[in-house]
């Protein structure tokens, strides 16, 4: 399992703000932060997959990573082929995820109600 600052770290290695060994800024870390619950919100919504931004499972780690990366662009001021290339691997990654995960419906089945009226059949009246 990863944490969410493993998640954040990752991130900003992807957008390239963060260079090995070193350790991200208080403002880069929230910006990341901030961006994490809306993206696992909007993977839910898409039915691509149900991940958790605190507790987050290896086989999702990288995927997910680049996923808040591409999100991230726009605020780091990516652009160019660099966007194409982040793009083109969040793509990748959705696939990844919605063939590994399948989103079902929360709602409970439905129940068939047996009808009120009638012969009473069930009772041996008819």
């Amino acid at each position: 399992m990863r944490t969410r600052e493993d998640l954040i770290k990752r991130v900003l290695k992807d957008v390239g703000v963060l260079a090995a060994g070193q350790q991200p800024s208080d403002e880069d870390r929230a910006e990341i932060d901030d961006l994490i619950e809306p993206v696992c919100a909007k993977l839910l919504a898409d039915e691509v997959a149900k991940v958790n931004g605190d507790e987050i499972d290896d086989a999702v780690y990288l995927p997910l990573a680049a996923i808040i990366a591409e999100a991230a662009m726009v605020p780091f001021g990516i652009g160019g082929t660099r966007a194409q290339e982040m793009m083109a691997n969040a793509e990748r990654a959705r696939t990844s995820l919605q063939l590994a995960y399948k989103v079902y419906d929360a709602r409970p089945p439905m129940r068939v109600e047996p009808f009120w009226g009638g012969c009473g059949a069930r009772r041996g009246r008819c």
